[in-house]
């Protein structure tokens, strides 16, 4: 990105900043962060504005910050405000934040589903990756709880190496595990599908190739389909594109050939 656009991106952010400071029903959670940069600066850090926090804001060695952060979450009102600061907890070893998040990501699924917050709160975990709660991680994946933001779990457990997750990738591939219907006309509601091939082909066995050829046509798959508008035919063949080169690389990975 040149230097131009980065500087102009950075100039929204810093407005949107300041309209967000100035709005009366965010004085409550403005006062709050003020708070929490104090508490902050004590360990060294200097912090001014939300803008500063995301998953890359922190590194291991970080780990004093979590308790902190952890205590103010609770207290924000608005959810703009509270994902910043969870985001921020996204770095690989947090692991005294992965039982909060655990129990903020059950919150948040069907039937209280908040997408936008649960996503956040999945990435965040996906970015930690804590292997004491592998049980509760597969869990996850099971059909009641499905989302599309069972896909970062999906990632993370790939990355952690966790052979105990093959069986939910290879269930996860079908229709009758796809996400809950009111993704239905929406790219989104094969997205968990897509990731679980991709993740099976993680693990690199040529076993697994047979569970993943049939997306090669995934046109012959009744499954896949949308209702019959315009938009829906578009989508077809986005999705039908999307599988093949997926199950492509996946079948190589694999030690296959497509």
């Amino acid at each position: 990105m040149k230097r131009r656009e980065i500087d102009h991106i950075a100039k929204d952010m810093w407005r949107d900043e300041r309209i967000y400071r100035m709005n009366p029903k965010n004085f409550h959670d403005v006062r709050l962060e003020k708070k929490l940069f104090k508490e902050l600066k004590v360990l060294g850090y200097d912090f001014y504005w939300h803008m500063q926090f995301n998953s890359k804001t922190f590194t291991e060695k970080d780990k004093a910050v979590i308790p902190i952060i952890l205590k103010y979450l609770d207290m924000f009102k608005q959810e703009n405000s509270r994902m910043s600061y969870l985001l921020s907890l996204g770095t690989k070893g947090f692991y005294d934040a992965t039982e909060y998040l655990l129990s903020e990501y059950r919150k948040h699924i069907p039937p209280n589903y908040n997408w936008e917050f649960l996503n956040c709160v999945a990435q965040t975990i996906g970015h930690i990756q804590d292997p004491r709660f592998i049980d509760e991680y597969l869990e996850l994946l099971n059909d009641d709880v499905l989302t599309v933001e069972t896909s970062c779990l999906v990632r993370m457990l790939v990355k952690m190496k966790v052979r105990e997750a093959i069986p939910h990738l290879i269930r996860l591939l079908d229709r009758e595990n796809a996400v809950a219907d009111r993704f239905s006309d929406t790219g989104y509601k094969f997205v968990v599908s897509v990731n679980a091939i991709e993740a099976l082909s993680g693990f690199k066995d040529p076993d697994h190739i047979k569970h993943v050829e049939k997306f090669l046509e995934p046109e012959k798959i009744p499954w896949i389909k949308y209702n019959e508008s315009e938009e829906s035919k578009r989508k077809y063949k986005e999705t039908y594109k999307n599988y093949k080169e997926v199950a492509q690389k996946a079948i190589k990975k694999m030690g296959g050939s497509a």
